[in-house]
Formats: structure tokens, sequence, C-alpha cells
């Protein structure tokens, strides 16, 4: 029997929040020799070539805060736009339609004072936010920005444009910078794309570029009406490394934003990482990769923006892999997020709640490999300090335990009360649930990745880079006395190996059950389970056939 450190505990703080106490899971686990599995990673990374693909000239530095330059001049306003017409019309370039500037959107500065107001912004999925203003120019690229003028405790400002007739939400406070005319957006110029129209529009948005000093932005047309500019449909792929695999991987999910000044094109990749835009462009864009979905965010604290990699400004695709170990970090918890909402789950459950779950993927030292904030919807996860990254299996799956206690938190409320049934429910039963969740879909990943057998009996891989557990074995070398609370009681009622007749007879469960479903065991022994005795009754009035109540005794009775 391999020797191995199964300590990973559960601790009760407290919060002052609206005066209630709240009640959140936190897990530890010590690292496999930390030392050989960091040397482990940095040649795996090294050897895989890993800054191969940048190539771009950007750097991209994990947690460093973009500094700004002066603003450029804003070439959509009112005023601009309306001067760049009339220049046109002067030279005897006139468009033929019956349309003129108008006010198509507004520039705003929103100013959400609390992560709430954030996360009620960024619910509207049509809008596309920046957190920092759209007419900066970057001096240092980073991977995020917060106003220095505001204390950290605050959620930094969001610029965006909104249609002209938007409605504001009452409580969010919001400043309006400009009123704009964008003719890529006006209905009048989207019946034709090549002819009179589209030249037209090329040859305003050229002059306004030129009145405000942005030369960049600026194109050569020859002014025959059937000639078009050099259109370019915004794609790439963006990859992270896997440890555990050992190549690189798709970041399927993440959203790719192509923005050009106000207007904005989003992608996301797909399982091998590619993504392709629905829509082009003629000029040069900014790329950006955006750790959130409808769902989820992953960010770098509670009080932070969305994690987010700044890109080019480029025309064409942008290829980029997440290049450092930071990066890679929030990769890997985004992927266990994503995971877990929106692709196959083997019959769970969404983990749903009202709002966006956060995820806070922890740049600290610490024990605690991840907490769960039970009643607010955030989600920290700690297994990344400074330069030393845990395997990416590691990751994926402490993440995948820790959106567990959410689930398990839904599950007790459909019709129970929900938090307050949850923290009726023993220690062993809150964790041991995120335990067989975390094995159940990191064996699903990494079987859609290539490793059919990844978290079963069978799947045995030498140290130093022994996957963390359950996903070696599939936990069967569980004991009580090693480990009281995070046990293999779930995963029992579902594997069908006995580990009692492999490991320590009379100390290993005698598992002979078999039969049960996850999906059937979080519809309808999770709600009702509060301890073994509860769990027993379920069990039996819920048994599968052939399994008998002597047979779950028996197995109970290891636990």
């Amino acid at each position: 029997m391999r020797t191995k450190n199964l300590s990973r505990h559960s601790k009760w703080w407290t919060l002052p929040v609206l005066a209630v106490t709240l009640f959140f899971s936190s897990c530890q686990k010590q690292e496999l020799t930390k030392e050989a599995e960091k040397n482990l990673t940095e040649s795996s990374l090294e050897n895989s070539n890993l800054f191969s693909r940048t190539g771009d000239g950007i750097p991209f530095r994990g947690g460093t805060n973009m500094l700004l330059g002066e603003l450029k001049k804003n070439p959509y306003t009112i005023a601009n736009m309306t001067t760049a017409w009339q220049n046109l019309a002067s030279r005897g370039i006139n468009f033929r339609g019956e349309t003129s500037v108008y006010t198509t959107h507004l520039y705003v500065k929103f100013k959400p004072q609390n992560s709430d107001q954030y996360e009620q912004l960024h619910n509207d999925s049509t809008l596309g936010f920046s957190d920092y203003p759209i007419e900066s120019t970057v001096i240092q690229n980073g991977d995020y920005y917060h106003d220095p003028s505001l204390p950290d405790s605050v959620p930094t400002y969001q610029y965006t444009s909104v249609k002209a007739d938007y409605q504001f939400p009452k409580n969010i406070p919001y400043e309006i910078i400009d009123k704009l005319y964008i003719p890529e957006t006006d209905n009048v110029f989207q019946y034709e794309t090549g002819g009179t129209n589209d030249l037209f529009v090329n040859q305003l948005l050229n002059q306004a570029y030129t009145q405000t000093g942005n030369y960049e932005d600026t194109i050569a047309l020859d002014n025959q009406p059937t000639t078009t500019a050099s259109r370019y449909t915004p794609g790439g792929q963006i990859r992270v490394f896997d440890t555990r695999l050992q190549r690189w991987i798709g970041m399927e999910g993440v959203r790719v934003q192509a923005r050009r000044w106000f207007v904005i094109y989003n992608g996301y990749p797909d399982f091998n990482g590619n993504y392709r835009m629905a829509h082009n462009f003629t000029r040069p864009c900014n790329y950006s990769i955006w750790f959130a979905t409808n769902r989820f965010s992953v960010r770098h604290n509670v009080v932070n923006t969305t994690f987010w990699v700044n890109g080019p400004h480029v025309s064409g695709d942008w290829n980029y892999d997440l290049n450092n170990e930071y990066q890679r970090f929030a990769g890997h918890v985004f992927r266990g997020a994503y995971r877990y909402n929106h692709k196959d789950i083997g019959g769970l459950q969404r983990p749903y709640l009202p709002w966006r779950q956060v995820y806070v993927a922890v740049d600290g030292s610490g024990n605690s490999q991840g907490v769960n904030w039970v009643v607010l919807p955030v989600i920290r996860v700690w297994r990344y300090n400074g330069s030393f990254e845990h395997n990416s299996d590691d990751v994926f799956s402490t993440t995948c335990h820790e959106t567990g206690h959410t689930s398990h938190v839904r599950r007790m409320g459909l019709g129970n009360g929900g938090v307050i049934q949850y923290w009726q429910v023993s220690k062993m039963l809150q964790e041991s649930w995120p335990i067989a969740i975390e094995w159940h879909l990191t064996h699903i990943e990494y079987a859609d990745r290539g490793i059919a057998n990844y978290g079963e009996f069978n799947y045995i891989i030498p140290a130093p880079n022994t996957p963390g557990y359950p996903n070696e074995e599939a936990y069967q070398y569980w004991f009580k006395s090693l480990e009281p609370d995070y046990t293999t009681i779930y995963i029992n009622l579902v594997d069908n190996f006995n580990e009692s007749t492999v490991y320590m007879a009379g100390a290993s469960p005698l598992d002979i059950v078999t039969g049960y479903t996850f999906s059937q065991i979080e519809t309808v022994i999770i709600p009702y389970s509060y301890g073994l005795s509860s769990l027993s009754t379920q069990l039996k009035s819920n048994k599968p056939a052939g399994v008998t109540d002597l047979q779950i005794d028996n197995l109970l009775e290891a636990y």
C-alpha cells in the first residue's frame, strides 16, 4: 500500500454579512513532493516549446496591472462624424440614401459599487465591457487594470457603448461620456456590401479617423464604386498546456473578443481551441480573452473584475497559448467550471445559481486547496503559489469539487430551505459528495481528452506525477483512520469494485453495492440525507435491483 497523506479538512469560519453567519467549506491536501512536481512541470513546459506561438511582441505578465497613456481622440462623436460627413460632401463625396449623422449609441462609464452590481452589469450578454477607457493607449500590457483613483475594494469602472434607447439600471451609477454615431451599425448601410454604400462608409471612417489623429486606423481606398477594402473575419486558436496530457489543448468556451473602437464581435473556441467570429472587419482589431460565460466568471480576487488577457491590435487571425504560469492556472480553473456548467456531466444537474458563480484563481500560499462560500457566489481555488504550479488535472478536479458544494446546496434547496438544510448535513456527507463529483467529472474530461481509464481503479501513475486523490485508483485506498470525512461513500454506490478484496479486509469498506447512478443519488438521495442514518433510509428506499439492505448496512458500517 502506498504511503500518502490524505488530509483534507473543513473549517467553520464566520463572515459578518448582513449579520448572518455564513458557512464555507475548505479543503486541504498535502502536495506530493512539491519540488519534484515543480521540476516535472517546468521541464514539461520547457520541452513543449511554450513560447513558440506568441508572435506579437507583447509581454504578458500574470498579475500585472496595465499602464495607460494619453487618451486618443474619439472619432465617433456626433460632432466629429458630422464634420467628417460635411468634409466628404465638400469634395463631392455624397451618400445618396436617406440618412445622416444621428445618435446611434452612447459611450458610457459604469461605476459599480460592489461585486453584485458588477455581476448585474455583466449579466447583459449584449454588451461588451472594457475595464479601461476604450480610447486608451497602452504603455505597458498586462492582464488586469484597476483605476488608480478607486480603492482596491471597489470594482474598476466598466466602459462600453449602449444603444441610444438603452434602459439604464436604476441602482448602478453611470456617466455618459459621449453621444456616438457608429456608421458600421447603421442599418441603412447593412444591405449592400461591396458597392457604393460600403465605399462611402469606409470613406467616412477614414475622414473621421484622420480628423482625430487616428491615422493607424485609416486604410487605402481607390474610390471606385464597386471596390471594397480587403476584409477579414477574426479568428484563430487559443490553447493551454496540460501537464497530465503533456500536450497543448484547446481553451474551449472562453470568450475571445475582437473590438474595433465601439464595435465588438465575440468568438468561442471549440474543443480544439479554434474560433471564428460571425462578422468581419476591414481594419485592425484589438483582441482579448475573457475567462467568463453567462454562468460564471474567473477573477484574480473577490473584488476584482473578470480575468482577461489583452491581445494585439492586428488584422487577421490571432493564435495564442496561455503563456505564463498564472494564465495557465486560471485556464484550468476555467476548464473545470466550464465542464460543470456547460458540458457533458454524466447525468448530474447543473450548479446554476440565480447569478453568475464567481471563481477566484488564488495566487498565494496556504494549505487550503479550495474554499466555497456556499451563501455567496464565490469559490476560491488555491492551487498556485507564485512560480509553483500544481498539475492541470489537480486544478481541474479541485474546481469541480468546490463547485460540488454549490450544487449540494442547490439540491438541499429544492423544497428544503437550501443553506439552512445544508448546515445540518454532517461534515462527512458535505465533503464526500463533492469527492464523488470531482472523481466523476475529471474522469469524463480526461477520457474525452484521450485517457480512457482516467480515475478508474486501474489508473496508477508512479510518483512524482501521481494524480491527487480521488483520481488515482478511484480513491479505493481510502481508510477511515486516515481521513474520516473525505470518503468514498458515494463513489462506492456507483462503482462495481470491492476494495476490501485488495486492501486491508476489515479496514476497507466491504463494497458489494453497485448500480446506483449519480443522477439518482443527486435527485432522491442527496436532498434528504443528513447523516448515515437518513442516508441509509434513502438508499434502502431507492435501491437498484439486486442490492439488499444487508449489503447497504455492510457498506455503511465502514464509514
